[in-house]
């Protein structure tokens, strides 16, 4: 497995693109709301959480390849994401924390540890932890721009934008507000995530699959991560220890 490659498969929790459709709802959207009353509503939407577990199928698409593996997906807010990826057998395991991303792939007994100023060389694009957890969990990119967004509306859906030193930024929620869509560009690189589907846990709504496009400057990375299980609030470790034997890749 090449050396980007396993680093795109250490973003696997990330990013894929395809045009979707808005989560069902028998709501209608009310077009007499003010954009602060919309951005209130999102807010007291948002999902909240200080752990979150997934199972499902994640797939990375690069350089014309692509890659589907069985994960199991944990998440501890503000403090790291620990993956374990398998096709049949366990082949890999990825740990995220806001300094690093460090993972090991077992077939050709290799790990590597990055931080986010490398993952940004070798994408081509910023990426970082808080950008990481929040696509994750579908809340907005940019909590800031959000709150002086503008509101403009679809048949079915609020659309909130905004614009500011040459970065765009777009949102669209369902009549729910739950959150359909997102996009972020400044120009040159653009990251672009799309909900389909989400599932009710309590009182809150989590989302069931997300897809992703990360366009860098010279490259595209495509992400799709599905759930099959989803747990709010359970007990579990997030285990994570470079085996011995295994040889460093060194990179950019």
């Amino acid at each position: 497995m090449k050396k980007r490659g396993l680093v795109g498969f250490g973003l696997i929790v990330v990013m894929g693109c395809k045009s979707l459709t808005p989560v069902a709802t028998a709501r209608a959207i009310d077009t007499s709301l003010r954009p602060r009353a919309v951005q209130q509503q999102i807010e007291d939407n948002a999902l909240r959480f200080e752990r979150l577990q997934w199972r499902g199928q994640a797939s990375l698409e690069r350089e014309g390849k692509r890659q589907k593996v069985s994960v199991t997906l944990r998440l501890k807010q503000g403090e790291g994401i620990w993956v374990s990826g398998s096709v049949i057998v366990p082949l890999a395991r990825i740990f995220i924390t806001p300094k690093q991303l460090q993972f090991y792939e077992k077939i050709n007994r290799q790990y590597a540890q990055v931080d986010f100023r490398q993952v940004k060389k070798l994408l081509g694009a910023q990426v970082d932890y808080e950008m990481i957890e929040r696509i994750i969990t579908a809340r907005p990119l940019d909590k800031r721009a959000l709150k002086r967004a503008k509101l403009s509306f679809t048949q079915n859906s609020y659309v909130l934008s905004s614009r500011k030193r040459g970065v765009f930024l777009v949102w669209t929620y369902d009549a729910a507000f739950r959150l359909i869509s997102q996009v972020l560009s400044d120009g040159e690189t653009a990251v672009r995530v799309d909900y389909d589907g989400y599932t009710r846990i309590g009182d809150q709504w989590v989302p069931e699959q997300l897809n992703a496009s990360l366009r860098g400057v010279d490259k595209t990375t495509k992400f799709r991560l599905q759930s099959k299980q989803t747990q709010l609030n359970g007990k579990f470790k997030m285990p994570f220890e470079i085996p011995r034997g295994y040889t460093k890749i060194n990179l950019p």
